[in-house]
């Protein structure tokens, strides 16, 4: 019997020839894609080939706020800002900055107000600044800067090794965290030296504000 008549007659053989038809195309497809692969990373993974790069941005600030407030002794002030605000649309933003001033503004009476050490004390003004579950806060006196961040700002004029170009790609993306509203809490603790013969009188501080986002400008480039 000839191998047409196998074919036509025999199911087992019917069955064996499709099954070297299928391998005889499927292999060189299999191999021609894990070439393809490879060139872009390992398999399952990230795009973009694992290796060594320079990681170069600038940043840029956009006000959404700003204002002057009086923030009485041992009390907080809530203050709301929106992305809508500030000229923000299609801007990569990683990140929000509060910068707050005040000046102590405490007087004193007496007749050993004058006598070393003076009872002058800096008071403490305290910023919260909220988007989502991203918080950043700082306490001083004079400028005080507070900051949240959604990005790596750790990698941003440095080399990194061992990652693709889309894994450090991501990690300065703000996506769309950096739109809609902010949060912001301003409170203040009054400090004074009261002692006899000198009396302080401070009941809060004056502290101007402004709300900036901050976006993100970067380029990626391969090392050797």
């Amino acid at each position: 019997m000839s191998l047409l008549d196998d074919l036509q007659e025999d199911r087992d053989t019917q069955i064996k020839a499709v099954c070297i038809a299928f391998f005889l195309i499927a292999f060189p497809v299999y191999f021609n894609m894990a070439s393809s692969l490879k060139d872009v990373g390992t398999l399952g993974g990230s795009s973009g080939a694992v290796g060594n790069y320079s990681v170069d941005g600038t940043y840029s600030y956009h006000a959404i706020g700003d204002d002057i407030i009086y923030v009485e002794d041992g009390t907080t002030v809530s203050i709301s800002a929106n992305s809508d605000a500030g000229d923000v649309d299609g801007l990569n933003i990683v990140a929000v900055r509060v910068t707050m001033t005040n000046t102590d503004d405490e007087s004193h009476q007496g007749l050993t107000c004058n006598v070393p050490p003076l009872p002058n004390q800096d008071d403490d003004v305290t910023g919260m600044v909220m988007k989502e579950e991203f918080t950043g806060s700082a306490t001083g006196t004079g400028i005080t800067e507070v900051v949240a961040e959604w990005h790596n700002s750790s990698i941003v004029g440095s080399n990194v090794s061992g990652l693709s170009e889309n894994e450090i790609s991501s990690m300065l993306e703000g996506g769309d965290t950096g739109f809609g509203v902010y949060a912001l809490d301003i409170s203040v603790v009054v400090n004074d030296a009261q002692r006899p013969g000198c009396t302080v009188t401070d009941e809060g501080e004056e502290v101007e504000y402004i709300i900036e986002l901050v976006s993100l400008e970067y380029t990626i480039t391969p090392v050797e």
